[in-house]
């Protein structure tokens, strides 16, 4: 893990090199770079000591409707009430979330860099009022690596909102935010994870492709375009021929935090099988790494291709494409064959995670 997180924090500097190159796929390249690796590091980080929540089948289902429903909520804000000021709501949002991200990221690899300092912590306790936590004491046990990683989390989300900052600082805290996504959320199962994907390429099919025939404008490309949504949402890097209206080429998070849940799950099916345990058994001992990891670079390979066509097709058709709709099918279809050569489509499709679910208001039946 510390190789693949130093090679994640090389993506900075060599990203801001790249642009100077000039070579036409350079973007492309750094995309593929940048989106691989992060679905590697928050997958391995999933296997930690803490296990992720897990999405509910229902929960799933709803995932694209919601989607749609925060999508063209933003666009109607946005064409309806241009002088209504979200952009300091949206950017205060992602900045708390970027430094709490970046933090998380950079305390594990401090703590093995300042072992010594792991003797020193300070303790902090909340007011049982203030953090729901089934009646039991709430606290946060603070060491010098946390709060090193957390100044430099800080330092980072306020630098990255100046004038000429670099556009690779904005790719670091938006990638650490994905890592941090999927080590917290597991899709419980493999019904879930295709469920959930396949409603999510029709959104994305609809509000790219359909909207504008809809609407008369392309919602999808609107938001992402906008500089009210300025910030680490997406990843960004320097067109070759750019114009003050889409300086960018763009790569959204849900492109890689979508696809990253799937194969997230399906590093920990490929531990739940090396420790021999059915299905519908409980996941296997979170710290250890699968010896036999198929599924798991079946999909990164299968990311990878689908995120090639996907370049392939943006570049032959000129225009903005559905990302999921090249990911989704690539790696599902990854997944089936692995699972019918090996005669483990049974158990691939009855593995479950037995983690605790997603909170709901007013919702005490989960499934």
């Amino acid at each position: 893990m510390q190789i693949a997180y130093s090679l994640l924090l090389v993506a900075v500097p060599v990203g801001t090199i790249l642009p100077q190159t000039h070579f036409q796929w350079s973007g492309a390249l750094y995309f593929l770079f940048l989106a691989v690796w992060t679905i590697y590091v928050g997958s391995h980080r999933s296997l930690g000591k803490n296990p992720p929540q897990s999405v509910t089948f229902k929960q799933g289902l709803a995932a694209p409707l919601f989607a749609s429903i925060s999508l063209f909520g933003f666009y109607t804000l946005l064409r309806f009430f241009p002088n209504l000021d979200i952009r300091t709501f949206i950017s205060a949002y992602l900045g708390v979330a970027g430094v709490v991200a970046v933090a998380s990221n950079l305390a594990p690899p401090l703590r093995s860099i300042l072992p010594n300092a792991e003797n020193v912590s300070w303790r902090i306790d909340f007011p049982k009022w203030l953090v729901e936590d089934d009646g039991e004491a709430v606290h946060l046990t603070l060491t010098p690596a946390d709060i090193l990683a957390t100044a430099v989390g800080i330092a980072a989300a306020i630098a990255s909102k100046q004038s000429g900052a670099p556009f690779t600082l904005n790719n670091f805290i938006a990638v650490c935010i994905v890592t941090e996504l999927l080590q917290l959320l597991s899709l419980g199962s493999f019904a879930t994870a295709a469920t959930m994907l396949s409603g999510l390429l029709l959104y994305d099919v609809f509000w790219v492709f359909g909207s504008s025939h809809v609407f008369g404008d392309n919602v999808m490309v609107t938001v992402a375009t906008s500089p009210v949504f300025d910030g680490p949402m997406k990843l960004i890097f320097p067109q070759l021929n750019a114009n003050a209206a889409n300086p960018y080429s763009i790569l959204g998070l849900g492109d890689i935090a979508a696809p990253g849940l799937l194969i997230a799950l399906m590093l920990r099916f490929d531990r739940s099988r090396s420790k021999g345990l059915s299905g519908a058994d409980k996941t296997a001992d979170s710290q250890k790494l699968p010896a036999d990891k198929t599924y798991f670079i079946t999909c990164i390979a299968s990311y990878i291709f689908g995120l090639t066509v996907t370049v392939v097709a943006n570049t032959v058709s000129g225009a903005a494409q559905p990302a999921l709709l090249y990911l989704v099918p690539s790696l599902l279809f990854g997944v089936f064959i692995v699972a019918a050569s090996r005669s483990e489509a049974s158990l691939l499709l009855d593995y479950k995670e037995e983690f605790l679910p997603i909170a709901v208001k007013g919702d005490d039946t989960l499934e």
